[in-house]
């Protein structure tokens, strides 16, 4: 199954006279494109917070894998949380290019580690996700994104941080 990205909007202006007319506009939604390993993914622009450079993380002994630990941000201690092990892949140390994607979350932030934010890109067309992205939890994507030069997996925010409140 395919669905297409362009989305309508009905826009209204003022003519000369006063008069408000409408019109239909096309509008495509923009998404940021990010590494976790050799996988590209992305979130709508509207699911982004903030992109911050890697923060300093303090550790806890004995913690979810998932948690890469803790830090300050916005005047709280949040938990930092490692994208690549949300997705099953063996987590590494932070490199130059390391992210911290900020994402607003039942009424509260929660910073992502990723391993690099590549762009904002918008998609041609979306498709189900198929087979090869069945090594992951089922329903972290929610549809893969095509544009002429590659592919995504789209995040679902719910399934990915769902997941994670289910298993602490």
């Amino acid at each position: 199954m395919i669905k297409m990205t362009i989305k309508k909007a009905s826009i209204e202006t003022e003519n000369k006279k006063g008069m408000k007319t409408s019109m239909d506009e096309e509008v495509q939604i923009q998404y940021i494109n990010f590494s976790v390993g050799n996988q590209i993914c992305a979130l709508r622009i509207d699911e982004v917070h903030e992109i911050i450079k890697m923060l300093p993380v303090t550790t806890v002994p004995f913690g979810s894998p998932e948690i890469k630990g803790f830090t300050p941000l916005y005047g709280k201690v949040v938990s930092v949380v490692s994208v690549r092990v949300l997705l099953g892949m063996p987590d590494e140390e932070p490199t130059p290019s390391t992210r911290i994607i900020v994402v607003p979350y039942h009424d509260d932030y929660v910073p992502l580690v990723v391993d690099s934010v590549d762009s904002v890109v918008m998609y041609d067309r979306f498709e189900e996700p198929t087979e090869e992205y069945s090594r992951y939890t089922t329903g972290i994507f929610k549809e893969i994104a095509h544009n002429e030069d590659h592919e995504a997996g789209i995040i679902n925010l719910d399934v990915l941080l769902g997941n994670l409140t289910k298993s602490q």
